[in-house]
C-alpha cells in the first residue's frame, strides 16, 4: 500500500488480557472470536480500515486506521464485538492507538510495517499499566492541550467496559455502528429481542457517556492532526 508523504495515520496494536491462563478449549474459541471480530470490522469499516487486520503470536493483533478521529471508535469496536462473542468475562484486550506518519505499509502483514504511527503505538502498549487497558500516544509535535483530555477519555470509557457483560458489549457494538435500538435488536446473535432488552443493555453499559466521549475524542483529534497539514 502508498502511503502518503506527510499523511497522519493511526495504528492501534493490542493483545488479549490473561491470554495464558486460558484453557485449550477457550484458546481454540478466542482464535475463531478474533478472525470473525476482525472480518466484521474490515466489514463495516471498509473505508477507515482498508487493509486486512493482523492476528499474530495467537493473541495480538495490529491494525491501520486512515483517519485517526475515528480510531478510538474503531478499537472500541474491535473490544466491544470480541467480549459478546467470547462469551467470557475474562476476556479482553488492551488497545493502544499511536498516531502520526508511516513510512512502511505492507500489505500481507500489518506488523511489518514502519513508522511514526507504529512506533508510538507499539511503545504506548508497553507501557500501559495493570490499571488500564486503552491509550494513545502521539507525536511530540501533535502534542497540545487537548492531548491530556483524549487520554482522560480513554480511561473512563476503558472504566465503563471493564465492566461489561456478554450482551452489553455485543449491544455496544451495534451502537457504535450507530445502528438504531431496533436494528440492534433485530442483529441479534442467538435471536432476535425486545428494544427495549437492547435499551437497558446500553444503558447498564454507560453507553450514553460513552458516546459523549467518543464525539469529543473525534472532534480534538481532528483539530489535532488537521492543524499538522
Amino acid at each position: 500500500m502508498e502511503v502518503e508523504s506527510g499523511k497522519i495515520y493511526a495504528v492501534i496494536t493490542g493483545d488479549i488480557v490473561g491470554s495464558s491462563k486460558l484453557k485449550p478449549t477457550e484458546r481454540k474459541e478466542l482464535h475463531t472470536a478474533l478472525k470473525d471480530t476482525s472480518d466484521k470490522l474490515m466489514g463495516f469499516f471498509r473505508q477507515l480500515v482498508p487493509l486486512k487486520v493482523d492476528i499474530f503470536r495467537g493473541d495480538s493483533w495490529q491494525l491501520l486506521v486512515m483517519d485517526p478521529a475515528q480510531s478510538l471508535r474503531i478499537g472500541l469496536f474491535f473490544r466491544a464485538f470480541l467480549r459478546g462473542k467470547m462469551k467470557s468475562k475474562r476476556v479482553d484486550t488492551r488497545i493502544s492507538i499511536g498516531v502520526g506518519s508511516i513510512d512502511i505499509m505492507p500489505e500481507e502483514s500489518i506488523s511489518s510495517g514502519d513508522g511514526e504511527a507504529f512506533r508510538l503505538s507499539g511503545e504506548a502498549l508497553e507501557s500501559l499499566s495493570r490499571t488500564h487497558r486503552m491509550i494513545i500516544s502521539l507525536p511530540q509535535s501533535l502534542i497540545s492541550n487537548n492531548h491530556q483530555a483524549l487520554d482522560v477519555i480513554l480511561k473512563l470509557i476503558d472504566a465503563l467496559a471493564r465492566d461489561w457483560t456478554e450482551k452489553q458489549a455485543h449491544a455496544v457494538s451495534g451502537a457504535l455502528l450507530e445502528y438504531t435500538q431496533e436494528k440492534i435488536a433485530r442483529s441479534w446473535f442467538e435471536r432476535e429481542i425486545s428494544q427495549q432488552a437492547v435499551a437497558q443493555h446500553l444503558d447498564r453499559a454507560g453507553w450514553n457517556a460513552i458516546e459523549i466521549g467518543l464525539n469529543y475524542f473525534a472532534n480534538s483529534l481532528s483539530g489535532i492532526t488537521h492543524k499538522s497539514d
